[in-house]
């Protein structure tokens, strides 16, 4: 069984145009704005790992009102609004 490795799941590191090395940690928390946005077990549902706030994904962007289907949503790093740009997440 072969091992996913930081390319292949979405997070890991990467250079910039100035040879900085970068992290990207994952999506940002919407309540703390922190990029420890982790999913849970429970599909549409995500948690902070910084400040422990548990969120879900909406259909309708709070924000606009714009609809859009869960599951074109479903990749980790798409919780943003593709009209307006907002957090399609809702804190719960």
């Amino acid at each position: 069984m072969r091992k996913l490795g930081c390319a292949a799941t979405g997070y890991g590191s990467s250079l910039s145009s100035q040879g900085e090395d970068q992290t990207n940690l994952g999506p940002d928390c919407p309540h703390c704005g922190e990029p420890w946005l982790r999913g849970t077990n429970l599909a549409g549902r995500y948690r902070c790992v910084y400040c422990l706030r548990r969120f879900e994904l909406r259909s309708e962007c709070p924000n606009c009102g714009a609809h859009s289907t869960i599951a074109r949503m479903s990749d980790t790093a798409n919780v943003t609004c593709r009209n307006c740009g907002g957090s399609m997440l809702s804190a719960i």
